[in-house]
Formats: structure tokens, sequence, C-alpha cells
């Protein structure tokens, strides 16, 4: 789910029970703040699937018993 304030925009996981959303914050709301938004939440792995929104961690076409909302955002050292 999008959501477009005057000082932010969130994408909020549409995934059953998953918590997880990205949020950027602004000064004075814009629409070009808005799609660099949403562009770099594509970047990050984020998916839009017929105007719903899945995080990295909620894959679409996977079982959802297999999702990993947790380790999507857990930091790995090589």
């Amino acid at each position: 789910m999008r959501s477009v304030r005057d000082a932010s925009t969130q994408t909020t996981c549409d995934c059953e029970d998953c918590t997880s959303y990205a949020l950027t914050s602004h000064i004075q709301r814009s629409d070009d703040q808005a799609a660099r938004h949403h562009q770099k939440a594509a970047r990050d792995g984020w998916t839009d699937v017929e105007g719903r929104d899945y995080c990295p961690g909620c894959p679409v076409g996977q079982p959802k018993a297999e999702h990993d909302h947790a380790g999507a955002w857990v930091a790995t050292t090589a």
C-alpha cells in the first residue's frame, strides 16, 4: 500500500501478517519525491503486482510459508 502525505511517502507490504515498510521523509510534498521513493523501493527489491506492494521478504509467487520477513533485513557479512 502506498501513502503520500505532506511530509512523507510510505510503502507498506501488502502481504498478510507482514509489518515491513519503506518510509521517506521530505520537507514539502512533491510528486517527484514520491516517484523517487517508489523507484528506490523497487531498486531495494520491493515489487508492485497489480497495485499491491510486496517487500523483498515476501516474494510474489512463493508460498507464504517460505517468506522471510525478518531475514530480508538482516545485514550479512562476508
